[in-house]
């Protein structure tokens, strides 16, 4: 809500992303971080589940060709593709696991969220207000509050 908070206190204004969290990061007094942070893209269970469900999928993907349904053999190789391509973003090399980005970035993901999660709040209270909300701010490297 402080992100958001910020943004409002400041209409028309564009805030670096980074500065919102560098702000919210005085208040707390936290230490400086590495340039990558401790946690994974993707965790280890969710990087399991995804395996297990391209070892089901390739299964399904081998029936549904034998069987001449075509509809479903591409129906499944798109979900295929996609859980492959999310993996390959969320290894690095030798399949390590790669990290979440620091700096821009990261904060950009941070305050995005954080705002989403904010604006998810307000509507459930208030949904006229809600909407207002989530037509005015904008998020990104720079984000904005753009009242009509």
């Amino acid at each position: 809500m402080l992100h958001l908070a910020v943004l409002i206190a400041n209409p028309r204004q564009e805030i670096r992303a980074v500065d919102l969290v560098t702000g919210l990061t005085a208040l707390t007094k936290a230490t400086e971080h590495s340039p990558l942070s401790e946690q994974p893209v993707l965790d280890r269970v969710a990087t399991q589940e995804y395996r297990r469900r391209l070892a089901r999928l390739r299964a399904e993907l081998d029936e549904s060709k034998a069987a001449g349904d075509h509809e479903r053999a591409a129906a499944v190789q798109g979900e295929h593709d996609w859980l492959v391509s999310q993996l390959a973003g969320a290894t690095g090399l030798s399949g390590r696991a790669r990290r979440f980005p620091e700096g821009e970035e990261r904060s950009r993901i941070a305050v995005s969220k954080a705002i989403r999660r904010a604006l998810d709040r307000i509507a459930t209270a208030d949904a006229v207000i809600g909407e207002h909300l989530r037509l005015t701010v904008h998020t990104g490297a720079r984000c904005s509050y753009w009242p009509a």
